[in-house]
């Protein structure tokens, strides 16, 4: 399968191009940085941060931003992947971030699927968005940790 990724044309055209790759890295970055942003944001909210807004509203709103982060963030991580497939996937630092952004997302979905955003003062909630925010943090210091263990 590796090696099926190492032939794949977009990570030959990645390779290949002087604008393809910085484009979809930059692309990448931005996008974490929209997802974690909003996942923080409204992590915040959750704990107590920004009361002149109505929780329900921030939810709402930065939900939508975090969905189509993620999707971006994804697709672009995924195409990032295939320019070195078999050193990514032997790195334990990427290994480590995408275990801790799996549980980053399961956490949201648990969150999401509980509708924790209606019972703020639960310690239930409380703890789900600290988690949230370690998490989150987490995945970013991994993503940038990666270059420095290959």
């Amino acid at each position: 399968m590796i090696e099926a990724l190492e032939a794949f044309w977009l990570g030959d055209e990645l390779r290949r191009s002087v604008w393809l790759y910085p484009l979809v890295s930059a692309t990448h970055i931005l996008a974490l940085g929209m997802l974690v942003t909003s996942a923080i944001l409204m992590d915040l909210r959750v704990l107590g941060s920004g009361t002149r807004l109505a929780l329900p509203d921030v939810v709402a709103h930065l939900r939508v931003v975090a969905m189509f982060a993620l999707i971006v963030a994804v697709s672009t991580g995924a195409a990032l992947f295939t320019v070195r497939p078999a050193i990514y996937f032997a790195n334990p630092i990427f290994l480590t971030k995408m275990t801790l952004l799996a549980a980053a997302l399961f956490n949201a979905g648990l969150f999401t699927l509980l509708a924790r955003h209606r019972t703020p003062e639960s310690w239930l909630t409380k703890f789900m968005a600290l988690t949230s925010i370690f998490l989150w943090l987490a995945v970013l210091l991994c993503g940038r940790l990666i270059a420095f263990f290959d």
